[in-house]
């Protein structure tokens, strides 16, 4: 039977990578839109633009359009959202599992407990429950390079 904590751990992955790549929209969001700001004059060149006046704005809006920055954010932010729903409802599942293995890993990754407090909480000795945790770590680790 496989431990609910290994699932929980694919989502969170693939949470963050949402997380991650809807960050990167922001930043080019930012990146387009910091252009739009004034800049101080240069006096050291001459600058013609061939009596073309161009409005910042205005270009920033065309090229946030073609981009489709905006519509890319929305549709991220649903994914995320989605993402988000599906990682608290595996944490749930992970907090009510009757696994000890599952029970471990959550007092030690999310809820951060020292193992002399872990063991006060599960059936197991000080040096099994270190086992647990090697065993955890070896398992995730294994997955993570697949």
């Amino acid at each position: 039977m496989s431990s609910i904590y290994l699932t929980y751990e694919e989502y969170k992955r693939n949470y963050y990578k949402v997380q991650k790549l809807y960050n990167e929209i922001l930043e080019e969001k930012e990146k387009l839109f910091a252009k739009t700001q004034p800049k101080s004059t240069k006096f050291d060149k001459i600058n013609v633009d061939g009596g073309n006046i161009s409005n910042s704005f205005d270009d920033y809006l065309i090229i946030k359009e073609k981009k489709q920055i905006d519509k890319r954010l929305d549709e991220i932010k649903i994914i995320s959202e989605d993402r988000k729903k599906l990682l608290d409802a595996k944490e749930d599942e992970l907090r009510k599992s009757k696994e000890w293995i599952d029970k471990i890993y959550v007092y030690k990754y999310i809820e951060n407990l020292q193992v002399r407090k872990i063991i006060h909480l599960v059936p197991y000795e000080e040096a099994q429950v270190y086992r647990k945790l090697e065993e955890i770590k070896k398992t995730l680790k294994e997955r993570k390079e697949k």
